[in-house]
């Protein structure tokens, strides 16, 4: 490549980006400068954190509810408001282990991790006297751990979740002895009920539960709006905005989601030298699906990859989107070249695919049998099929189904020419699919 040639990529890459007069607007990771709606979740958090003041706060407060609906914003704008609190905010995600998430809250305390050698014991510790030494230097009244994406620690199989918790919870009341307030807080999908606590903990920390609903479009169209102001610097096509919102709403109600899906349309865009167009959102929603769920497989299990193939198949196959736990099983059983899960396994495996945002589920009664699960996977299953495996969806999926639907045309269009090999294809394909 000549410097010519450089020259000219540089230049045009400088075009595209000149569509942004602060792109920054538009990445999710940063902290809003505003916050659109969330005053009723906010003045529930408010009331939690002010109790220090009269020298009791509650040990742990479960914030829970679907991605996206501002959840770690709100906990982060609330303690940074305010003054004598102190907030560790930490990610568990960065965490495979509950040992890992010790050292996470110590490396956000300013402190080195631990070896596993050094043991759990060594790690709460480490953590207390470090909280200790920090209140008593910048003179806070209040304490605030807050445990991001907190339903993923307990992915972690082989550790002891359930006593990671009781063990932060003890540790929060023994910071109280040493005249210290603290408090957890734990931000994540679901419940704090639906995880796997013992009874240590569930008498311990009461029933202090706030619930972010899913933003409505209204909401998410503010967003939108407001992102879209500081991001351009112009006014951007309200129509655009809305398809946006809509499509997010519809889809996920997730805001960051939505926020990324106007991030990406413009990208697309400025490589066109045009304006953002509905074409433009339809092309960035495909793309932002394929690297979404590309990143989540890319950390899964080969038995939940094949869970995700099989309930892909079904859907793409029949048209149909929701499919039983046991449905799905009989196929996963019948095409795995191993072992399988149990089918209580497999079910563990499939509420941990929901908790990734893959999958959705539905559970609805059926009278006297009781009640039963459906599922679905949350985007086009065509590229669940490629990403795990193209070569098998192709030639498994793809080309039954294509010559099932021409053989179906065929007899429908001449008065059932077709029909006996139409029929013979489709018996093999229930079979399969």
């Amino acid at each position: 490549m000549s410097d010519h040639e450089l020259d000219n990529i540089i230049k045009k890459v400088g075009k595209e980006k000149k569509a942004f007069s602060n792109k920054t607007a538009l990445d999710t990771s940063n902290q809003p400068l505003k916050i659109v709606s969330r005053k009723n979740e906010a003045e529930q958090i408010v009331r939690y954190i002010l109790d220090y003041k009269q020298g009791q706060v509650v040990p742990l407060v479960s914030l829970y509810g679907r991605s996206g609906t501002g959840k770690s914003t709100l906990v982060r704008h609330v303690c940074n408001h305010l003054p004598k609190v102190k907030l560790c905010f930490v990610n568990l995600r960065k965490a495979k282990t509950v040992f890992g998430g010790v050292n996470l809250i110590l490396n956000e305390l300013g402190q080195p991790g631990l070896k596993n050698t050094e043991g759990m014991n060594r790690g709460m510790q480490k953590i207390q006297e470090t909280i200790l030494d920090t209140m008593h230097l910048q003179k806070k009244k209040l304490f605030v751990l807050a445990l991001d994406e907190f339903d993923v620690i307990f992915y972690d199989r082989r550790g002891n979740p359930s006593d990671f918790v009781y063990k932060l919870v003890e540790m929060i009341a023994d910071l109280k002895k040493e005249d210290c307030l603290a408090m957890l807080i734990t931000i994540s999908n679901n419940v704090l009920s639906d995880y796997d606590l013992d009874d240590r903990i569930r008498s311990r920390i009461g029933n202090s539960e706030i619930f972010f609903k899913p933003y409505s479009h209204d909401e998410m169209l503010k967003i939108l709006q407001q992102r879209a102001e500081d991001a351009f610097g112009k006014k951007t096509n309200d129509k655009i905005l809305e398809e946006c919102a809509k499509i997010s709403f519809l889809e996920h109600g997730d805001a960051r989601r939505a926020v990324d899906l106007l991030r990406v349309s413009a990208e697309i865009a400025a490589k066109e030298k045009k304006e953002i167009a509905i074409g433009h959102i339809k092309a960035a929603l495909q793309k932002i699906q394929k690297d979404r769920v590309e990143e989540v497989m890319a950390s899964l299990s080969q038995h939940s990859k094949l869970i995700c193939l099989v309930l892909a198949a079904k859907m793409f196959f029949h048209e149909r989107d929701w499919h039983t736990t046991m449905s799905l099983y009989e196929k996963y059983e019948k095409y795995l070249n191993a072992e399988p899960v149990s089918y209580r396994r497999f079910s563990e495996l499939l509420k941990d695919l929901e908790n990734t945002g893959l999958v959705a589920s539905n559970t609805s009664s059926k009278g006297q049998k009781g009640y039963s699960s459906e599922f679905r996977l949350v985007m086009d299953p065509r590229i669940v099929g490629d990403i795990i495996d193209k070569e098998w969806w192709n030639e498994h999926v793809v080309k039954p189904k294509a010559a099932l639907d021409k053989l179906d045309d065929a007899g429908i269009k001449r008065g059932g020419l077709y029909y006996g090999a139409y029929k013979a294809l489709k018996k093999n394909a229930d079979a399969k699919w």
